[in-house]
């Protein structure tokens, strides 16, 4: 008799016999659960004749010094203490199970399915990967004996695609295919389940498998944002390289200008100068009104260029240190005092804080922030010194063993459309050029937000409604 067919007759004579004791397993457990322990002895013999009857028949093929040596850390789990089903009840993922034997699939879908994973089966490997292309798996349980595609084609075709080789896979073999498995192992396979299936030991290796996978695709999630994150800072950097470069461009030319309108209006106001057009006022007048307009729009030009370098803002032009931030906040608004009161507006604090108030960064950047916002508010949300409410309201959060506070400014005024929203962070934009607005100043607080207060901004409006801004910053800046 040939290797391969006493492989055969061995595969045939213990897949009834694992049938047995899987069933026999699950029965205990469900009398353990439902209080019939009268059924539990008899329960135990099954397994355990189950047992003794694979040892016999791999005895038979004289493979039983194999088995001891793969088994003496694995040993069988008595029926009377398996462990409860859904007692790790965050477990989630969804397995294929591949098995050409019928009852096979049903004990692992109904091992799998009292610890509340999703599973789809499959009876051959053409099914399985015919499954594999059409829905998205996190595990597949993959049976080695099959006919016509059988399992080591599974998984060489699953390991050879882009998109299939990521998912990992356990091969079940009866636990004598030793060198089954370590070719399994060399071709990609994640781990194997000998059969019999021990209860315990398929929790432990499914639940392992998935919590590889899940660290892996979350490293991979990390190092992709963390990828985004700074192309977005290199971004950040070419504009406020190019800001800075434009601003000092143009500072040149307008102080040469400055100086010549400054001339210009010296002399035109001189009084012998001014004899010199006693017979034509008009064309004096025309004269010193645009050198008037020479100097205002000069010096207005020269407040954007200022603008323009407050975007390429460092980390080091600030002290950082530790604050409380309500208080900062606070004196922000003590700041904006005099101007509140000439817009009417009523500025309300709100402190839900309910841990400490301490926080580590940079306080004047913050208060730039809130001057800024309430600029915002008194000239665009209330103009014309109409008045209206400013709630300012600062809270606390945890995330992934950091605190976080969360500042959410807003007012009731005239808000903006949906579109207007989604582009109030970009540089230069704005709806009110027409009242001298630059485009700047949203552009410049979430470049601090971000960029130098390591935190997130968010901003929500409706016309007629008003708008509200959420920042969210760590507590300890620098932390991560």
């Amino acid at each position: 008799m040939t290797i391969q067919e006493e492989s055969k007759i061995r595969h045939d004579l213990l897949t009834p016999v694992n049938q047995i004791i899987g069933y026999s397993e699950m029965l205990a457990e469900d009398a353990t659960k439902d209080g019939q322990i009268q059924y539990l002895a008899d329960l135990k013999k099954i397994t355990l004749a189950g047992r003794n009857l694979t040892d016999q028949i791999n005895q038979l093929f004289k493979l039983s010094e194999v088995k001891n040596n793969l088994t003496e850390n694995t040993s069988i789990i008595p029926t009377e203490v398996i462990i409860p089903a859904n007692s790790d009840n965050d477990l989630t993922g969804k397995v294929l199970i591949v098995d050409d034997i019928e009852d096979n699939r049903d004990i692992l879908a109904r091992r799998l399915k009292k610890r509340g994973y999703q599973y789809e089966m499959a009876e051959n490997g053409a099914i399985a990967l015919n499954k594999l292309t059409q829905e998205k798996f996190d595990l597949v349980l993959l049976d080695i004996t099959m006919p016509e595609v059988d399992g080591y084609t599974v998984l060489k075709t699953m390991k050879a695609d882009n998109v299939l080789r990521n998912i990992p896979v356990i091969m079940i073999s009866a636990i004598t295919e030793i060198d089954s498995i370590v070719r399994c192992i060399e071709m990609g396979a994640e781990d194997y389940l000998p059969k019999p299936f021990n209860a315990t030991l398929l929790y432990a290796r499914v639940k392992a498998c998935l919590d590889k996978k899940r660290l892996l695709e979350q490293e991979k999630n990390y190092l992709s944002e963390r990828l985004q994150t700074e192309a977005t800072l290199e971004r950040h950097r070419s504009l406020a390289q190019m800001v800075a470069g434009v601003a000092h461009e143009i500072n040149t030319p307008l102080g040469i200008i400055n100086t010549a309108a400054t001339i210009l209006d010296s002399r035109v106001n001189n009084k012998d100068i001014s004899d010199l057009f006693e017979d034509n006022t008009e064309a004096l007048e025309d004269i010193m009104e645009a050198t008037d307009l020479i100097k205002r729009n000069i010096t207005r030009a020269h407040n954007l260029v200022q603008n323009f370098k407050k975007i390429s803002v460092n980390q080091t032009a600030d002290i950082k240190e530790s604050v409380n931030i309500l208080e900062t906040i606070q004196d922000s608004i003590e700041l904006f005092k005099i101007n509140a009161r000439q817009a009417n507006l009523e500025i309300i604090v709100q402190d839900n804080i309910k841990q400490s108030r301490a926080w580590l960064g940079y306080p004047g950047y913050l208060t730039q922030i809130i001057i800024n916002f309430l600029t915002n508010i008194e000239r665009y949300a209330y103009p014309n010194n109409k008045g209206g409410k400013v709630i300012i309201d600062l809270a606390d959060q945890q995330q992934n063993n950091q605190t976080y506070f969360v500042i959410t400014v807003t007012d009731f005024g005239h808000g903006m459309s949906s579109e207007n929203v989604t582009k109030v962070f970009d540089p230069f934009f704005t709806t009110g050029r027409m009242i001298g607005g630059s485009g700047l100043g949203l552009a410049i607080v979430h470049n601090l937000i971000t960029n130098v207060l390591e935190g997130s901004i968010k901003a929500h409006s409706e016309l007629g409604k008003g708008t509200s801004f959420c920042i969210t910053l760590p507590n300890n800046l620098g932390f991560n």
